[in-house]
């Protein structure tokens, strides 16, 4: 094991064991000075909650649970290891919880500790290795050089995404490509430049000159046997090779690698998690939870646009549509009125005299500079989405769901095409893919594609990930108009 990467292990476990008692710290004090009533019949005094920062077996059942995830040998992007990050902390406290019982410790371990301590690093501990991680770059110990084969839009992409997910690490050093255009060419990308300095087959004075350690093989449209015989190739001088096969638009993150060894072959397993009888239970009790809190904390909110709408202009306050919902079923939507009784005829209007808000809203299905059939107080809504808030009396009714496809209108269906069947599987979203990947800059096009994508992947994660991005895309007013 070479020691850059020795070090960078023996740091992560640093960072994983300070997370840790930054949490059991905190796990101590909220019991102690904020619920002393909880603690356990008082059986328990401050000082031997304090002992517990001394049961050195606790922190090392933590770092043998991340080490089984493969916390500190992959490098995965933020949410991904996030996940494997909640796995390890909850195989933890099990494995802890169980040792107490069994061992008969209650004496020395508060149940009520352990259970503090698995919230509190059920936060800290994603944070703080996100954290140490950017740390760790700016003082130059995590960066890995990676050399990219292929120019082309699949190995631009793959740039992107590597500077999106900027504690991965991953530092591109260039391209090399057979393509003699591209050769000595620049790639320009918002966070920097990258060169591509010549041709695939001299990718080993690069490997080390420039100390790279991993390549990433990008050139998904290459023949079988060539693409074979340069991984084969490359694997023998690096001590990573990753490969970007072409299966964009295909369910990923609800799939298992299963390999033929005797025919060297590999195929992907693909769960279609909607159709499993468990996950929808799981879905709707977690739809049912969220909306059912969330209707009783924005309620004073519910009332007081009731009120501004109600006032400021003709019309009901709520807007009531049918739209298509699961499989196509018609279900009556709640929304708060933000468009004048008029709008229709004010939209028709605006389109004949204007070529250029009809091409926008040809393109994008809304108009982004100018909608006439906005009201004042409507456009303050829809700026911070105040006026999707009564589908949350939907997701409780078990019409939508907090996350899924956005619930289009009936006359849109026919522009879903062939992605229609799809998007219909499932129950509309209050939010979705769609609003946490940009909201109304994308098209109409895009959205359907994202949309698509997220019901093919759909699980549980993946909705507790959009709900986090489109608040930050609500808090910031993203994408709205």
């Amino acid at each position: 094991m070479p020691v850059l990467q020795l070090i960078q292990i023996v740091l992560m476990i640093v960072i994983d064991l300070t997370a840790f008692y930054a949490s059991i710290v905190l796990a101590i004090l909220l019991p102690t000075y904020l619920f002393p009533s909880m603690s356990e019949n008082n059986l328990y005094t401050t000082e031997l909650y304090w002992d517990h920062l001394y049961i050195w077996w606790i922190p090392l059942t933590l770092v043998l649970t991340m080490a089984y995830e493969s916390l500190y040998q992959k490098r995965l992007p933020y949410w991904q290891e996030t996940w494997h990050i909640f796995k390890a902390i909850c195989f933890a406290i099990v494995i802890v919880l169980a040792f107490v019982s069994l061992g008969k410790l209650n004496e020395q371990v508060s149940r009520i500790i352990i259970v503090a301590l698995w919230c509190c690093l059920l936060i800290l501990l994603p944070l703080f290795r996100w954290l140490g991680k950017r740390l760790l770059l700016l003082l130059g110990i995590w960066h890995e050089n990676v050399l990219i084969l292929g120019a082309g839009d699949v190995g631009i992409a793959t740039l992107k995404g590597l500077e999106r997910e900027v504690t991965l690490g991953y530092r591109v050093i260039g391209f090399l490509d057979d393509d003699l255009d591209k050769i000595h060419s620049t790639i320009q990308t918002p966070k920097g430049q990258y060169r591509v300095f010549g041709l695939i087959k001299h990718f080993k004075k690069f490997v080390r000159v420039m100390k790279i350690s991993t390549i990433i093989i990008a050139m998904p449209s290459l023949e079988a046997a060539r693409q074979a015989r340069i991984v084969n190739e490359v694997q023998r001088y690096v001590s990573q090779v990753l490969v970007v096969p072409e299966l964009k638009g295909i369910a990923l993150l609800n799939t298992e690698l299963r390999v033929l060894f005797m025919e060297q072959l590999f195929f992907l397993k693909i769960r279609n998690n909607l159709k499993s009888l468990y996950a929808r239970i799981v879905k709707r009790c977690f739809d049912f939870a969220v909306s059912s809190i969330t209707i009783i904390i924005f309620l004073p909110i519910l009332l007081g646009v009731f009120l501004a709408v109600k006032l400021s202009s003709r019309g009901s306050a709520l807007f009531i549509q049918h739209r298509p919902g699961k499989n196509g079923k018609a279900i009556r939507i709640y929304k708060f009125r933000t468009m004048y009784i008029d709008g229709e005829t004010r939209l028709i209007q605006a389109l004949a005299k204007d070529p250029n808000l009809a091409r926008e809203w040809l393109i994008f299905r809304k108009l982004k500079t100018y909608d006439p059939r906005v009201t004042p107080v409507g456009k303050l809504l829809r700026k911070w989405s105040f006026d999707e808030l009564p589908q949350l009396f939907n997701v409780w009714k078990g019409e939508m769901s907090i996350v899924g496809p956005r619930p289009y209108m009936v006359n849109e269906i026919d522009s879903l095409k062939e992605s229609a069947d799809i998007i219909l599987m499932a129950k509309p979203g209050l939010c979705g893919l769609w609003q946490a990947s940009g909201r109304n800059n994308l098209s109409f096009e895009d959205r359907v594609k994202l949309e698509s994508w997220y019901v093919l992947n759909w699980s549980l994660w993946l909705d507790v990930i959009l709900m986090l991005k489109t608040a930050k895309v609500l808090l910031t007013a993203e994408g709205a108009y």
